[in-house]
C-alpha cells in the first residue's frame, strides 16, 4: 500500500495476507455455481467469477451500483466483497441487496479493515471488529460459517510506522514529497520482514484485537 506513486511496484507490499480466504471460499462453492465479486477493483480471482464494480476497472464484467444491481432474486451461490463496505455510504443497503441476490443457503464472504489506516476510495467510512462484522451480517439474515483475521497484527504495526514516518516529513513542495515518500519506503523495507510473523501470530487469542483486516463468511438463512 504505497504512500505515493511511481516506484511503488519495486517495493514489497506490507499488506501481506497471512490467511488468504478468497481462493478458499471459491473452491468451496458449488461446481458451476454463480459467483459475484462485488467491488472487484479490476481483479478476477477465478475464471468463473462475474466481476462487478461501480466503474469500468480492468477486467470488469458488470458496471453497476453494488447496492442496486440488475441481478435477479436468488441468483448467486456466492458473493465476495473484499475491501468494499468501508468505502460505501450505506453498508446496510449493500447487505440488503446481497441478501436479495443470494440464494437461500448461499454464502457471502466479506473482508474489511480493522486497524488499517484511513484510505479514501473515494471515501472511507467505517471499521469492524470480528464480532462486529458477524453481528452486522446476522442482522441482515446471515449465519456465520467462519470468521477471523486474514491480515494480522504485524502488518498493522508495519503500516502504522511507515505512514507515521511519512507524516513526519510531509509538507508542500516537491522536495518534502520526495523526503516523505522516501521515509515511507525506507520504513516499509525495514519492517517488511516483520509482517511474516503473522503466519504464526494469527493463531494467538489476541490476534483479532490487533489485526489489520478481518473477515466473515456467512450463509443466507431461510426466510
Amino acid at each position: 500500500m504505497p504512500y505515493g506513486s511511481g516506484i511503488a511496484d519495486y517495493f514489497p507490499q506490507l499488506t501481506w495476507q497471512c490467511d488468504p480466504r478468497v481462493s478458499k471460499v471459491v473452491e468451496e462453492s458449488p461446481h458451476g455455481g454463480v459467483i459475484l465479486d462485488m467491488g472487484a477493483g479490476g481483479r478476477r480471482a477465478a475464471p468463473n467469477i462475474v466481476t462487478v464494480d461501480a466503474v469500468q476497472c480492468g477486467d470488469t464484467d458488470v458496471v453497476t451500483d453494488v447496492c442496486a444491481t440488475p441481478f435477479d432474486d436468488d441468483y448467486a451461490d456466492l458473493i465476495i466483497a473484499t475491501g468494499l463496505i468501508e468505502h460505501l455510504e450505506d453498508d446496510d443497503a449493500f447487505l440488503a441487496e446481497a441478501h436479495r441476490v443470494l440464494k437461500t443457503g448461499g454464502r457471502i464472504h466479506i473482508e474489511v479493515p480493522f486497524m488499517q489506516q484511513y484510505h479514501d476510495d473515494p471515501i472511507d467510512s467505517r471499521r469492524y471488529t470480528v464480532q462486529g462484522l458477524e453481528r452486522l451480517l446476522q442482522q441482515h439474515g446471515f449465519q456465520t460459517v467462519t470468521s477471523g483475521c486474514h491480515i494480522g497484527p504485524s502488518v498493522a504495526i508495519a503500516t502504522l510506522n511507515a505512514y507515521y514516518a511519512a507524516m513526519l516529513f510531509e509538507g508542500d513542495g516537491k522536495i518534502r514529497k520526495i523526503i516523505s515518500n522516501g521515509a515511507f519506503y525506507g520504513v516499509s523495507l525495514m519492517l517488511w520482514p516483520l509482517t511474516k510473523l503473522d503466519k504464526w501470530l494469527q493463531h494467538r487469542r489476541s490476534a483479532p484485537r490487533l489485526a489489520f483486516g478481518v473477515y466473515c463468511t456467512a450463509r443466507k438463512s431461510a426466510a
